[in-house]
């Protein structure tokens, strides 16, 4: 199945975006997250922990990315970047009707998690109906 332009644009966008997220977090999470305003305390556990996370991320924007190089996962690596990004979004949005408003720079990023997610949502109900 051919690859449509906007569903390669989101692709592209989706797992940039998280290679350069997950990549940052995973080199320098204590730099990553003063990026935020948090200043977070020297422990060896905690860091070993975000860079975890950053590692995942990293693999989940590189499988994104494989939709691109390998059209037949293009459904997959859409469906990936929307579960991902919508549920980042979803969860920083619970958080915020719970623990109140973070920072300027956290909201922001809920803000591009979501407009990614339903972007990716949005390609892989194109996608689908095309074929």
């Amino acid at each position: 199945m051919p690859v449509s332009i906007l569903h390669k644009t989101v692709l592209i966008v989706a797992g940039l975006t998280a290679l350069v997220i997950g990549g940052s977090m995973l080199a320098s999470p204590l730099a990553f997250y003063a990026g935020y305003g948090i200043a977070l305390p020297s422990d060896v556990s905690l860091t070993n922990e975000l860079r975890a996370s950053g590692g995942s991320i990293v693999m989940l924007g590189l499988l994104i990315l494989g939709g691109l190089a390998l059209p037949r996962f293009a459904i997959a690596s859409t469906l990936l970047a929307a579960a991902m990004f919508l549920a980042y979004g979803a969860a920083r949005l619970t958080s915020i009707g719970i623990d109140g408003q973070p920072s300027t720079g956290l909201v922001t990023a809920m803000a591009a998690e979501l407009f990614i997610g339903a972007a990716s949502l949005f390609a892989l109900i194109a996608a689908r109906k095309s074929a």
